[in-house]
């Protein structure tokens, strides 16, 4: 394996060749929240894990990004996941040497073209206060996973997303699934963000689910999703072609409700008002971002 690749790999524990879960964190490099929930949840799954049950394999995603603490260098990692950016020549943007070397490590030497026994699972945090929640890719084994976890889950995002991880997975086939622990950087979101690594674990069969690490999880993830909406979908993604002309109007946070025509944010010099009513998800505080919010409903 190549330095490049190595240099992605957080730690690789079990040995059963034919399941394999693939666990990414920084996929954003200022989304450091899953580094920190892998290592701090390594040590203690070594000691429980049954080794015939399946690999992981853990991973960090833009390196560069993570280094420097910014979501992205030039261009978004996470919405680069297209074929035609795939089949380019890597050139010399950091995030596109991240996608090819995540692209080749994952589909050729993890999965080797045996997408049906790979899962994959995208930690990652939010500008946003408040709420946790999980995307689904566009596939019913990915929809019952992010259903398992008991937090709000969230329908027709990933088809919305041209170019995430999660919908170029999931159209591989892989049961794929992104889970939003929290607020960047806040360390209820790495709580969170390790919960739902217990969870997953257990729910994919790598490890037994009645260990106490487990229920424990699920516990806290029932607990604090316990007021909110749980099975939504996408209504509305204002997109962003310029994010240094967007500001988003302080006080949203995910699941607050919305009425249809309310004030949301400023672009351009222009306000931008709620096309529908439902829920906030994902406003946008921070300086670098694809969108600006987007609007769910619950179904």
């Amino acid at each position: 394996m190549t330095e490049e690749k190595n240099a992605h790999i957080i730690h690789i524990t079990g040995h059963n060749p034919h399941r394999k879960l693939i666990v990414v964190g920084g996929m954003h490099g200022n989304e450091i929240n899953g580094v920190e929930a892998i290592k701090r949840l390594i040590p203690q799954l070594e000691k429980v894990l049954d080794k015939t049950n399946g690999t992981i394999y853990f991973l960090k995603g833009n390196l560069q990004a993570l280094q420097t603490g910014e979501r992205f260098i030039e261009q978004d990692l996470n919405r680069l996941w297209l074929e035609d950016n795939i089949q380019k020549p890597v050139g010399q943007v950091a995030d596109f040497k991240a996608l090819h070397t995540l692209h080749d490590l994952i589909v050729n030497d993890i999965c080797q073209g045996k997408f049906e026994q790979c899962s994959f699972l995208d930690l990652h945090t939010f500008s946003a206060q408040s709420g946790i929640f999980a995307i689904p890719a566009c596939n019913q084994k990915s929809i019952d996973f992010a259903k398992s976890f008991g937090v709000p889950f969230i329908e027709k995002l990933s088809e919305s997303l041209p170019g995430t991880a999660l919908s170029y997975f999931g159209r591989l086939g892989m049961t794929s699934v992104v889970f939003e622990g929290g607020t960047h950087r806040s360390a209820e979101a790495t709580d969170n963000l390790e919960a739902g690594l217990w969870h997953s674990l257990a729910y994919l069969g790598f490890i037994k689910p009645d260990l106490p690490q487990v229920v424990k999880s699920r516990s806290h993830l029932e607990k604090i999703s316990e007021s909110l909406p749980h099975h939504l979908e996408l209504i509305y993604r204002h997109k962003l072609n310029d994010y240094h002309r967007f500001k988003m109007n302080d006080g949203y946070f995910n699941f607050k409700p919305v009425k249809k025509a309310e004030n949301l944010a400023v672009q351009n010099q222009s306000v931008i008002k709620s096309p529908e009513s439902g829920f906030m998800l994902m406003p946008l505080y921070q300086k670098k971002g694809s969108d600006g919010f987007f609007i769910v409903k619950e179904k």
